[in-house]
């Protein structure tokens, strides 16, 4: 082999390689290179979140827990890494080894030129890497974070160190391998009894398929080169109910390894997102409201083991997307039972903030820290503190209260209730300019010391989204300052803090482009009826996306993507199901 590059559909360095409903994974090293000799593929395990990353006392982090290296004579061999849409191929001079994920728990690799595998586990305290079942099989486990990995021998020898296990091929130079999890000790099939290697490719590709014929089966032909690329890595970062997870619905993860969760207040935007296919949309939009505690509030992330503890909340933008699709998709295949939950969630939801974030008694919401506003590095929360009355936070209150209201009267409540919901959604979108803008600007204020902020942050100019119930001098001066010379027009979108504001740092929403910022603001252009700033803000980011690649931060002078965040070993952020979906989006609505 002479090429020094593999072909790849994805790059494991920008986006590890799974399928909808797996916690399996391959990735690259944390400081590999796309070159022969640089790269080392790994399995990794998913089953981690915000504050279970499993991390092992010699790995860089517990999200890569098994080593594939290809061997001949005993010897590793330099190798490089090539994926399809539904493989992963290990390949060196001598030969390769195929991967692919043929079921939710399931991998199976293949190798057909003589080419033996090594698979060596992550070292576990006090616990051996390899165990070897004593079966006629040649079956082995290993340790595989907080589950186990059942090494089965399909065609070939399996042989296992203790440290690590090899396949050797059989006297046709054929080596098959099933790796498969376990949440308990494995009671499993015969060799026999697995799926061929083809089969597998064949699930998924059926499974990957069929996804894009519902969800994107085209783009605009500027966006169309990338397309297979977005709606796959929301496919590969989509979970549903397995019976081992706490997820109760289908949800859409945001990044592998450093935020391996779903975040509640993502899953309206996916839900808007993925509507083509409006049967996934609502089941993903439905499942927030499977965690709400007794006082209604939702919780922030979901891993595969739900936390509905602690401090996480995030804005109630559930209110904006259900809007959306009502306006923009057909409902009649959503069940009276199904908008009932939904309602009942939302009333919750939405009385939730009224009750517990108004604290002085205003009439607006407040944020209680500057983890719920979803903005975490904002300047303007920075520099007036908590709590923090905010514009933004009102919005989405106010459009919350207005879509209880109207599924209120699509599911028969009294128009007494409803007319109530539309009443105090009414009165809030008053308060909002009432408190909030200046004349010529939106501001936020700490609750306590009445102190007003003097950045020039975009989320607070969220309040757009309420569109024609804001008075028209409002919208237009709001619009100016935002395309003016101090506001966030670049060429590749709206960027979170204007850049002459002495508060511009880059960072995460002090002066980066970031996927809510573009999507909230191009529905709050379309509100405002200025679909031409929105269809300018639309093509700007889906450019930097196609570009370059599906990170959920970019730079707002150059557009590059931003992989300069450290966290849990991890040198950088992957690309982002957030930003694949906000594309298809985007690019299918706005793209020329």
């Amino acid at each position: 082999m002479d090429k020094i590059k593999g072909d790849l559909f994805v790059d494991l360095l920008e986006a590890p390689f799974s399928r909808r409903g797996s916690f399996l994974a391959f990735a690259n090293s944390t400081n590999g290179e796309d070159l022969l000799g640089k790269c080392t593929l790994w399995l990794c395990n998913c089953r981690i979140g915000m504050n279970a990353m499993s991390a092992d006392f010699n790995a860089s982090n517990g999200f890569r827990q098994v080593k594939l290296e290809l061997v001949k004579d005993g010897k590793t061999l330099p190798a490089l890494i090539s994926t399809t849409p539904y493989e992963v191929i290990l390949e060196s001079r001598h030969g390769s080894v195929r991967f692919c994920i043929g079921e939710r728990k399931l991998v199976m690799c293949r190798g057909e030129d003589g080419l033996s595998l090594r698979v060596t586990p992550q070292p576990r305290f006090l616990l051996p890497g390899v165990v070897d079942l004593m079966e006629d099989s040649g079956a082995q486990v290993i340790g595989f974070g907080v589950t186990r990995l059942l090494l089965m021998p399909v065609v070939g020898r399996l042989s296992a160190s203790g440290v690590s296990a090899e396949i050797a091929p059989d006297e046709n130079g054929v080596l098959q391998l099933a790796f498969e999890e376990y949440m308990i000790d494995p009671v499993h099939r015969g060799a026999k009894e697995y799926p061929s290697y083809d089969a597998c490719v064949a699930s998924v590709k059926a499974d990957f398929d069929g996804y894009c014929a519902r969800v994107c089966p085209s783009l605009p032909a500027p966006y169309e080169t990338k397309r297979l690329q977005a709606v796959w890595q929301t496919w590969n970062m989509t979970v549903d109910p397995d019976g081992e997870s706490d997820y109760k619905h289908t949800m859409v993860k945001m990044i592998h390894s450093i935020f391996e969760a779903a975040f509640v207040w993502q899953q309206p935007m996916q839900a808007v997102w993925l509507s083509n296919d409006m049967e996934l949309a609502w089941n993903i939009f439905i499942s927030g409201f499977d965690y709400l505690d007794a006082n209604g509030r939702m919780v922030d992330a979901l891993g595969y083991r739900a936390n509905v503890g602690g401090e996480g909340l995030k804005p109630p933008v559930h209110g904006m997307a259900l809007l959306w699709l009502m306006d923009n998709r057909d409902f009649a295949s959503i069940s009276a039972e199904s908008k009932e939950v939904v309602w009942e969630g939302m009333r919750r939801w939405t009385e939730y903030f009224m009750k517990f974030r108004d604290k002085d008694h205003d009439g607006v919401a407040e944020f209680q820290n500057i983890l719920e506003t979803g903005w975490e590095d904002a300047p303007y929360y920075d520099t007036i503190g908590c709590p923090c009355a905010s514009p933004d936070l009102n919005a989405f209150i106010a459009l919350s209260m207005e879509a209880v209201a109207r599924l209120g009267r699509d599911i028969g409540k009294s128009e007494e209730i409803c007319a109530k919901w539309e009443r105090r959604s009414g009165e809030l979108v008053g308060k909002i300019v009432e408190k909030f803008w200046d004349g010529e600007r939106w501001f936020a204020f700490n609750a306590r010391t009445g102190e007003r902020s003097d950045t020039a942050t975009i989320s607070l100019y969220t309040p757009l989204i309420l569109g024609r119930r804001l008075p028209q001098e409002v919208i237009d001066k709001s619009i100016a300052f935002m395309f003016g010379p101090d506001g966030f027009a670049t060429p590749y979108g709206l960027t979170t803090e204007g850049v002459t504001s002495d508060y511009f740092k880059h960072g995460f929403t002090q002066g980066s482009i970031i996927v809510p910022a573009e999507f909230i603001m191009v529905l709050a252009l379309e509100a405002c009826g200025r679909s031409e700033l929105a269809a300018r803000v639309a093509n700007g980011y889906c450019a930097i996306l196609r570009d370059n690649g599906f990170y959920h931060i970019h730079n707002a002078l150059t557009g590059k993507g931003d992989r300069s965040l450290t966290a849990f070993g991890e040198p950088g952020l992957f690309w982002s199901a957030w930003a694949s979906s906000c594309y298809i989006y985007l690019a299918e609505k706005y793209g020329q």
